[in-house]
This record gives structure tokens, sequence and C-alpha cells, in this order.
């Protein structure tokens, strides 16, 4: 009885076979929406500010600094810019372009120096104060991402925050201050691969007059950096 079982079970599917009938599948459901994979990333850059600062500076060294000053030469203020980031695409697009959001932390450091000349009435001498500045820029931002030609996509992103700051003058006061800080940036990357990328474009940043002193006032208000980079997507 089996056996005449399997054979009418073979029969009926080979006949279906040449007739060009095949067995019904249900169809898979679509997956459920969500995000797109995270990431995480860094770049180098420096901004280059030959006037940032110099009218302060001269202002506070009159004013805190021997009363023989004869003349002051104050040097350019030039930062080290750092970041590390880390977002997540938001598997979505704004005008065909893929939307990610992101943190993103950097570090800048710059230097300053400013020359003093003295003259007390019968000798001249001279001296020099350093003036450093770290500022700490702390920024939730949105990336516009397409592709361009090939592995190369182009990209825009733009972001708002906090920045926190601290100046030392020759390495001895130390005064701290913070404010609004803004930043957009525009350039190219390569997919490496699927994961890894680089990146390399210009930023522009924004941010608020720091206050280290009554006759010391200190702004990024429109200020323009390279930078390079690499990004890991996970």
């Amino acid at each position: 009885m089996k056996l005449i079982t399997y054979i009418t079970t073979a029969v009926a599917m080979t006949a279906a076979a040449f007739a060009g009938s095949s067995p019904v599948i249900a169809p898979t459901p679509p997956p459920a929406p969500s995000l797109g994979g995270w990431f995480f990333g860094g770049s180098y850059g420096q901004l280059e500010s030959s006037h940032n600062g110099e009218n302060a500076v001269y202002d506070f060294v009159y004013e805190n600094f021997d009363e023989n000053i004869d003349d002051v030469t104050v040097g350019d203020i030039d930062f080290d810019v750092y970041t590390l980031h880390v977002g997540r695409d938001l598997g979505t697009q704004v005008m065909g372009c893929d939307l990610a959001a992101y943190l993103e932390v950097g570090y800048m450091s710059g230097d300053q120096t400013a020359y003093l000349a003295f003259f007390d009435g019968v000798n001249d001498y001279y001296d020099s104060y350093g003036f450093e500045v770290v500022i700490v820029p702390i920024t939730f931002n949105l990336k516009l991402e397409r592709p361009i030609y090939g592995p190369v996509n182009g990209y825009l992103t733009g972001g708002i925050g906090y920045a926190f700051s601290n100046l030392e003058v020759s390495g001895e006061n130390s005064i701290s201050d913070g404010g609004f800080y803004a930043q957009a940036s525009a350039g190219l990357l390569y997919n490496v691969n699927a994961q890894f990328e680089v990146f390399a474009g210009g930023r522009w940043s924004y941010l608020s007059g720091l206050e280290f002193d009554d006759n010391l006032d200190l702004e990024l208000d429109d200020e323009f950096s390279w930078e390079v980079g690499a990004r890991y997507n996970f």
C-alpha cells in the first residue's frame, strides 16, 4: 500500500512538472524598516588664521605687563584640528542623498607668541609671552552623501553644539571659557571597500567670542580649514 502511495505521488509531481506548473510558495514578507549601519571615524586638519586675536593680544599685553613696553609684535595663530565621530545612517534619502547623523568631539590647539620690546629710558630689553589656546567643540551633525563616479562620493555636513576652551599665558595663568559653536564641511570620499572609506575636504567654523579677560577676547567668527580623515562602517 505504501509503495502505491509513493508511486502515485511521484507520478503526480512529474505530470505537474511537464505541465509547466510549480508548487505554490508563500511570498516572503518584506523586512521591517530599520536604521542603517553604525560608523566610526576621525580627521585631522589645520585652521590658519593670521589675524585671529591679534588686536586682543595687543590690548592684553599693554594692559597687563610692564608699562615700559616700547613695541609689541604678535605672531600668527594656527590651530591643529583633530576630530572623532560616531554615528549611524538613517536609512533614508534627502534630495537623492543618503542621510546620516553623528556626534563629533573635536580638539583644536593653537599657539600665538607676543614679542615685547621695552625701553626704560636708558636701555632696550626684550621678552616674549606665549599664548596657548585649546578649544574642545562637541557637536551634533547631519551628513548628506551621494555617489559621483564609481567608488567616489560627495558629502556635505552641518552641525551645532558647544565649545569648551582654555587659555594659558606662558604656561602659568590659565583661564577657561566656552560658547556656541557651529560648523559645516564639504568634500569627497573614496570607498576603499564596503566598510572602509577615506575623505578630504574643507571645513567652516564659527565660535562666539571667548572672553578670557576684560582685555582679551578671541573669536573664530568665520574661519576655514582643510581636513583629511577616515571612517569605518559596521
